[in-house]
């Protein structure tokens, strides 16, 4: 049995917008098996293939072609795993790769991050290193520090906005500087949950945009992503708590949910059925994460005189609903 996770941890404010799911609402057994995942090598393949048209089509900041490609390593699994696809995408070119690490500290001190933001950095370094991956730590205290003078009103909740954001600015900027394009690490499941800050997820382009986490998980171990980052859960720094805290269950359960209700356009009632969750939380989910947060992905704009059409067909495919359907 899993160990339980509670909602204590979680500020009232937070608990209102996500939909913590209640004692006995979550059938803990209708999961992923991380082993029964299989995404072909071409796959990751054509991510990188992806990352090389992206560096090519896209004009460079102060010349023609651009001359590499930056990314912000947050001691995470997306960003590392981005990372290493950037870096073998580059390999025997004649384009640089660099992550780049942003702290509120100097190098090696946890100056004025909270334990789980030091925590980061210090994950962010060890990959970095153990992976051979070259990498910059700039520290950001002073200004991280300077915006948070000007709101001396607001909580944390409202604060935890800021970090995400300065990291996004900076990262362009850094890339500007380089003539380098900055590389997206936001996952398929925090774009369907629209589970990130608004303004926020930094890059120019987002690698692994329509992969969902547990898929994130898979590639990492095909490239040979050190263990202790794929075990690690997925932190939210700024407020201090895991994301499983928001939602009471690891990405090997939520993924099947949001395949079935997102790409299978099934019913929670359906879904309920399927994988014995209990019927109204997946509504909650459903209508405070699919409906509700939908416009953090697509903002709605005034179109005056002009139709907009796009089609968008999958570069990749392969039998994804395989290990999806296959749980209980």
């Amino acid at each position: 049995m899993p160990e339980k996770i509670t909602a204590e941890v979680v500020a009232p404010e937070i608990k209102m917008w996500f939909p913590i799911a209640n004692d006995g609402e979550i059938n803990f057994q209708a999961r992923i098996k991380p082993e029964n995942i299989v995404i072909p090598t071409r796959v990751v393949e054509g991510i990188q293939q992806f990352i090389r048209k992206c560096l090519k089509d896209i004009s460079g900041y102060s010349k023609l072609e651009l001359d590499g490609i930056v990314v912000g390593l947050s001691g995470g699994i997306d960003s590392i795993t981005v990372a290493s696809l950037c870096q073998k995408a580059l390999k025997n070119t004649r384009h640089f790769f660099k992550g780049i690490i942003l702290g509120r500290g100097p190098f090696g001190k946890q100056g004025e991050m909270t334990d789980s933001e030091y925590e980061d950095v210090l994950y962010a370094v060890r990959s970095a290193k153990g992976m051979g991956i070259e990498y910059e730590y700039m520290d950001i205290s002073s200004i991280v520090s300077s915006l948070h003078g000007v709101f001396p009103n607001c909580g944390r909740w409202e604060l935890s906005g800021i970090l995400p954001r300065i990291r996004s600015i900076l990262l362009l900027q850094i890339a500007d500087n380089l003539n380098a394009v900055c590389a997206g690490t936001t996952n398929g499941t925090e774009v369907i949950l629209g589970a990130f800050t608004v303004g926020g997820p930094a890059g120019h382009f987002s690698p692994l945009a329509d992969f969902y986490k547990c898929e994130v998980c898979k590639i990492a171990e095909m490239l040979e992503v050190p263990q202790y980052i794929i075990n690690r859960k997925p932190l939210i720094s700024e407020l201090g708590i895991c994301d499983e805290h928001l939602y009471g269950a690891s990405c090997y359960i939520l993924d099947p949910i949001l395949r079935r209700l997102g790409w299978q356009k099934k019913s929670p009632a359906t879904v309920s059925k399927e994988l014995g969750h209990s019927v109204h939380w997946l509504r909650r989910l459903k209508k405070l994460r699919f409906e509700g947060e939908k416009w953090r992905i697509r903002r709605p704009f005034l179109a005056v005189c002009r139709e907009y059409r796009s089609k968008i067909k999958p570069m990749l495919s392969w039998d994804r609903d395989g290990y999806f359907n296959d749980i209980l």
